[in-house]
């Protein structure tokens, strides 16, 4: 797999690294690692023959949520399994993609997204030669902690999803305005709207506008209640956990940080949050501990290097917790990278 000029990095000296990553992968095993790295593990099949492939990715991570741009340039076809720590949006822009989910089969082309769930199977059984889409990966941690803020108390979660998304709709239509908001640099190395400072409340603002716009089983919630306002003091205290979860943390010192006393902090987690700041925190450094077990070659890291990395000092433990999560045991997903 090899990036494109405009993502591969420059002669040494270069002033800063781009935000913009961008792929371009010319057979199957290029094409499912590149994919595979930034959005999900899969199985990539080529249904077409006689042509080359062409893969095409442009994206960029913004905190909880990566957002990007994906073509192949052939027919093929994606089977994902379970995402398992993530909700993803996708939002065919040419062509047609057939998918399976849950039992449920769906075409979609242009004017219509679907809605892809952590906790049910998912396959791309056909994807056309000319289909290209953006892809809105949500970090579902984030998205759940989100939802709970805004009915103020903790909701039932997966939130399941209606996978068929109208972008007709009006209120769709509005979120998808901040959709293209986002995508409208993504053929530049940088851009103002990808700076910490103007993203994070922009990525909010998509997180709150789908659970807002789309078809939900906790729309009543949201129809019922008047949203809370999470305190400045517990949204600091989230920011610093998924900027720095390698960080040793505890809930003193995040409560030092923010300025307010560990009680009250225990206090907001609970109510705005639904989970103790320490259990919240685990969720993170699973997650990312997870990416990376994906995307390691094996043979050359081992598992407790990874979990020595995000902050886990017992490899037991660390053992239970991700077994719980994602159904095997830590050296399993290794092997399987």
């Amino acid at each position: 797999m090899q990036e494109s000029p405009q993502a591969a990095d420059d002669a040494a000296g270069e002033a800063e690294e781009r935000e913009v990553r961008a792929f371009d992968a010319h057979d199957r095993d290029e094409a499912q690692a590149a994919l595979g790295r930034t959005y999900f593990p899969h199985r990539l099949h080529q249904l077409s023959g006689g042509e080359g492939m062409d893969m095409s990715l442009h994206m960029v991570h913004l905190g909880p949520l990566t957002v990007g741009r994906l073509s192949y340039g052939v027919e093929v076809s994606l089977d994902f399994g379970e995402l398992g720590n993530a909700y993803n949006v996708a939002i065919p822009v040419a062509g047609r993609h057939d998918t399976e989910s849950a039992g449920q089969r769906h075409i979609f082309t242009p004017g219509q997204a679907c809605i892809y769930l952590p906790h049910q199977a998912t396959s791309i059984t056909r994807w056309s030669a000319g289909g290209a889409q953006y892809g809105i990966k949500f970090d579902r941690d984030y998205l759940e902690s989100e939802l709970q803020e805004m009915v103020g108390r903790p909701a039932r979660t997966p939130v399941t999803f209606d996978p068929v998304l109208d972008l007709t709709n009006p209120q769709v239509n509005s979120w998808m305005a901040l959709v293209k908001t986002l995508v409208s640099d993504l053929d530049t190395d940088h851009s103002m709207l990808y700076s910490p400072l103007v993203s994070r409340p922009l990525v909010e603002a998509l997180t709150r506008g789908l659970l807002v716009s789309a078809d939900h089983d906790q729309r009543e919630l949201l129809d019922s209640r008047v949203p809370a306002a999470r305190p400045r003091t517990v949204k600091a205290a989230l920011d610093a956990m998924h900027a720095h979860p390698e960080e040793p943390w505890t809930v003193r010192t995040l409560a030092v940080l923010v300025g307010v006393s560990v009680r009250t902090l225990q206090d907001g987690f609970a109510r705005y949050v639904g989970a103790a700041p320490m259990a919240y925190l685990r969720g993170i450094r699973l997650e990312r501990a997870h990416e990376d077990l994906v995307a390691a070659e094996p043979g050359y890291i081992a598992v407790s290097d990874i979990a020595y990395r995000w902050g886990f000092r017992h490899l037991g433990r660390f053992s239970v917790e991700y077994r719980k999560r994602y159904g095997q045991s830590p050296s399993v997903t290794l092997t399987k990278a």
